[in-house]
């Protein structure tokens, strides 16, 4: 076979799906979409890596405004726990529940960033374990 029109339509729009998921650091693999996953994992990639991607582009226009806000709520109340946080954004009537991954992966980017720092650590008073608290950097509470 040497076009993808060739393929049956159910192939072709899995192919096209699978395809447009692809970054410009992805190997380029030409093979009929039901086969591709014994060759992703010969390159090191496996469904877990390729959903976690799709995933994080789908809410990667939300990322940043999301970010925004925590940075904000810290600003506002001070040094937070992930869990305290995910709180004050429901609160807030921003995320459906208070879910600490609505905040968690979040204040990894911004530590990454530089924009907020682990404070310490306390006991969370949802599960009983010791936990991170975070605080806006230095830099960004001079910001309000």
């Amino acid at each position: 076979m040497n076009s993808i029109t060739q393929l049956p339509k159910h192939e072709r729009d899995a192919l096209l799906y699978w395809a447009s998921s692809l970054t410009t650091n992805d190997p380029v693999i030409v093979c009929v979409p039901h086969d591709y996953l014994p060759i992703m994992e010969a390159f090191g990639m496996n469904i877990t890596d390729e959903t976690r991607r799709e995933s994080y582009r789908s809410v990667l226009k939300t990322v940043t405004a999301r970010q925004d806000v925590i940075l904000k709520i810290l600003q506002e109340c001070g040094d937070m726990t992930a869990q305290e946080i995910a709180c004050e954004l429901h609160r807030r009537g921003l995320t459906p529940n208070g879910e600490r991954n609505f905040s968690a992966p979040r204040l990894t980017e911004l530590k990454k960033a530089g924009k907020v720092r682990t404070a310490g650590k306390k006991i969370c008073c949802r599960t009983g374990r010791t936990v991170t608290v975070w605080s806006a950097s230095a830099i960004m509470r001079g910001k309000e």
